[in-house]
């Protein structure tokens, strides 16, 4: 499918909206011009980008654009009111299904989408769901939208936006966890802070890479070190009996639960 005429980020001059309109730039996918963003905040993401058109209401945006991207929080979500005339919806909000989405623009055609905070380098995994009113032009449409700030997936089941919210949408938050119980625990053992986080970030870089590009799955990795009898052996084993898995699971578990709710 070729780009909308004009596409129409609300809330895109936030992180999140802002990340999206700022990686379809990069990318080529569309030009400036093609470009209507809300000025929400007085910051202007797009200084290098003079043709993008800042607007100062969602009511504004609508009446030039024919693609919209709705990127608030929930909670702001029902005091927008957006009469869509069935044009194409993109949701990049949590907690509002696309029924919602639907009876509150009067359009059929709704896709509900789930970048992380990744997607501001171009490293986003973003999973999406449409209804059967989009067409497979425009699904194709919005599988590039997404791939310009990372990889995306469509799903079919939008119970599986609710979990990927959980799983996914956590971007560096599950990983930093981690990342700062070894940084906490290295600077315990006399190393110096700088080192400690330089140490493990770099560890964690080029783990999350090499699991990339090897054939071998995380389980199977796991398995070779806890068969190889070192001390990661040692280490792995004590994290295991601790109740490592169990901890990751029930933190996931609680936040698919609130993106349930």
């Amino acid at each position: 499918m070729k780009p909308p005429s004009r596409l129409g980020i609300i809330g895109g001059n936030g992180w999140l909206g802002s990340a999206l309109g700022e990686a379809v730039l990069r990318s080529g996918l569309i030009a400036p011009e093609q470009l209507v963003v809300t000025a929400s905040r007085q910051h202007d993401h797009y200084q290098d980008w003079p043709g993008v058109a800042c607007v100062d209401s969602a009511e504004a945006l609508l009446k030039v654009v024919d693609t919209v991207v709705v990127s608030v929080r929930p909670e702001q979500f029902s005091q927008l009111s957006l009469a869509l005339e069935n044009r194409l919806i993109i949701s990049l909000m949590a907690k509002v299904p696309m029924a919602t989405l639907a009876k509150a623009t009067g359009s059929e055609r709704v896709v509900r989408a789930m970048p992380n905070a990744a997607a501001a380098i171009g490293r986003s995994y973003t999973p999406w769901c449409a209804t059967t009113g989009v067409s497979m032009e425009e699904r194709a449409f919005v599988q590039r939208l997404f791939s310009a700030c990372g990889v995306s997936d469509e799903v079919e089941d939008e119970a599986q936006i609710d979990y990927l919210t959980a799983l996914t949408g956590s971007g560096p938050a599950f990983p930093a966890l981690l990342a700062d119980a070894l940084i906490r625990h290295a600077i315990a053992q006399g190393i110096s802070p700088a080192m400690a986080k330089r140490s493990v970030l770099q560890v964690l870089s080029g783990a999350s890479q090499l699991m990339l590009e090897e054939s071998a799955s995380p389980t199977e990795m796991v398995s070779r070190f806890l068969n190889y009898g070192g001390t990661t052996t040692k280490g792995l084993n004590a994290m295991l009996q601790r109740g490592f898995r169990e901890a990751v699971q029930e933190g996931v578990e609680a936040a698919h639960g609130a993106a349930k709710s």
